[in-house]
């Protein structure tokens, strides 16, 4: 019974992380253009079809593409979303868009990313590359999608850097010190690694010790089923003498 309570609440962990990674949410596109970040990207795409406008402060295509990417958002409304991300202040998600220059823009639907490679910028362009033009552009491979379950799973790895930074900005703000952060850093995995280690050990040694008791249990079985044959069949020669 343990066993099984353990194997169910794995089953159910499992369950709750897959239902963030993959289970879309739904909402309405309001018509205006929404600012995303690591914290927020996936949720946002997640919503529905998502045009993306990768952008740098200092860009001055990106600077004549902010207007225009305004009024998109009025022209989408209730279409399509329309968000744009800080490049140079999003590192890690710009590395999963596989961003090499700026303005990028991306549309996002069902789990699959496209380019768009148009070289009119205007609202009429855009829009009806979001409406319908998508369809003629080949969407990038899928493990370079961030917006089905494996892009999804990989933007937790990108994120990394980016809380240990964001970790160590808040223990130094509470006074640690370097020395300490460096001590609990690697004291942390070692004690976790050290529990896993029990909790397998103790894992094994019961699994041992459960198959050995049933294994002795069919022995003791058998063992019996055999001296109840031996006697039988030397009552059956004692009645036949």
């Amino acid at each position: 019974p343990r066993k099984r309570r353990m194997i169910r609440s794995m089953l159910c962990a499992l369950v709750m992380f897959m239902g963030v990674i993959i289970a879309p949410t739904s909402a309405y596109p309001t018509g205006k253009v929404v600012e995303v970040t690591e914290a927020d990207f996936d949720a946002q795409v997640a919503k529905g079809p998502t045009l993306v406008d990768v952008y740098a402060d200092w860009c001055g295509h990106c600077r004549q593409l902010a207007p225009v990417w305004e009024e998109l958002a009025k022209e989408l409304e209730g279409e399509v979303y329309v968000v744009k991300v800080n490049g140079p202040k999003c590192r890690s998600l710009q590395q999963r868009l596989h961003v090499k220059a700026y303005p990028t823009i991306l549309y996002l639907r069902d789990g699959e990313m496209r380019s768009y490679d148009g070289a009119q910028r205007t609202v009429q362009a855009l829009a009806a590359f979001a409406r319908k033009g998508w369809r003629r552009t080949k969407p990038v491979p899928f493990y370079m999608a961030p917006n089905n379950w494996y892009g999804r799973s990989v933007g937790w790895v990108y994120r990394i850097p980016a809380l240990a930074r964001e970790a160590h900005s808040n223990l130094r703000k509470a006074g640690w010190g370097d020395v300490s952060i460096i001590f609990t850093t690697l004291a942390v995995p070692v004690a976790a690694g050290m529990f896993a280690i029990f909790v397998a050990d103790v894992w094994v040694v019961r699994t041992t010790r459960a198959q050995g008791a049933a294994a002795r249990r069919r022995d003791d079985a058998r063992r019996l089923l055999r001296e109840q044959q031996e006697a039988l069949e030397r009552m059956n020669r004692a009645h036949a003498d």
